[in-house]
């Protein structure tokens, strides 16, 4: 296998324009800096969510115990009173779905229901991996390697959508019209609208779909906003229509979301 010659690219790289040279390290100077920032970001996030979920499996492991307790004692209105007491301290790191059996207990003290509620806490637990838990060699290789490649993808992302953007503007510069120059800025960020829900949709989908309330509504909206594009190619259909249409559906999915 031919070996690189350092010294050849070295050298080529001398001939080129001094022009040449201040953008390539423009590009590397930037991609430096996203990578950092990225890498940064997502290593802060990881810390927040291992520390809520190793504060979220104290809670649930204390109130199997107290479902356990309940479940042996008298289950005089005392008793209950002081489930309930529990069971208000653990509310906010609980689901929406477990959240909603909870308030059903509230309302009818049923054993059914507390049944629900430990069964439901019980796969829970048994479905999350011990945070304190040792990892293996393996484990700690791939999450390293994980560590070191995530932050590439939204570096490549932020570039790409730079090169575009600049695409864009020359390309409507070029264009005399000045209608014609807004069609092709307001088509370009209708197909941005569209690939931004697309990586929100299956980044929902992948991670946390499960746990968010009325699923339609984030599934439909990203759909429509996402599928909209492909109406450009109408000449029946203003580029501004269509754009206009998914700001509407985007800003109506921020407020059904926020209400219920």
């Amino acid at each position: 296998m031919q070996m690189i010659d350092i010294q050849a690219m070295y050298e080529q790289f001398n001939t080129l324009s001094a022009s040449t040279k201040f953008m390539i390290a423009g590009v590397a100077t930037f991609f430096v800096f996203m990578y950092k920032t990225f890498a940064t970001m997502y290593a802060e996030n990881d810390k927040n969510m291992q520390s809520t979920s190793t504060q979220k499996l104290e809670i649930l492991f204390k109130l199997q115990a107290a479902l356990s307790i309940y479940s042996k004692s008298s289950k005089h209105v005392t008793d209950q009173n002081e489930l309930i007491y529990v069971l208000a301290h653990t509310m906010m790191y609980l689901d929406f779905r477990l959240r909603k059996k909870v308030e059903l207990f509230y309302e009818n003290r049923s054993d059914h229901t507390l049944q629900l509620i430990e069964k439901q806490i019980r796969d829970v637990l048994n479905n999350s991996h011990t945070v304190l838990g040792k990892k293996l060699s393996t484990e700690r290789f791939f999450q390293f390697a994980s560590n070191m490649v995530r932050p590439l993808f939204p570096v490549f992302i932020s570039l790409i959508f730079i090169a575009i953007s600049l695409f864009i503007v020359i390309h409507s510069m070029l264009t005399g019209d000045i209608y014609k120059q807004l069609e092709i800025v307001a088509g370009y960020f209708s197909v941005l609208i569209a690939l931004f829900m697309f990586v929100v949709l299956t980044d929902l989908i992948i991670n946390d779909f499960k746990n968010v309330r009325f699923r339609w509504i984030p599934l439909t909206g990203s759909l429509l906003i996402i599928v909209a594009p492909f109406l450009l190619i109408s000449p029946f259909i203003p580029i501004f229509t269509i754009i206009t249409v998914q700001i509407i559906i985007f800003i109506g999915m921020l407020f059904l979301q926020k209400n219920n």
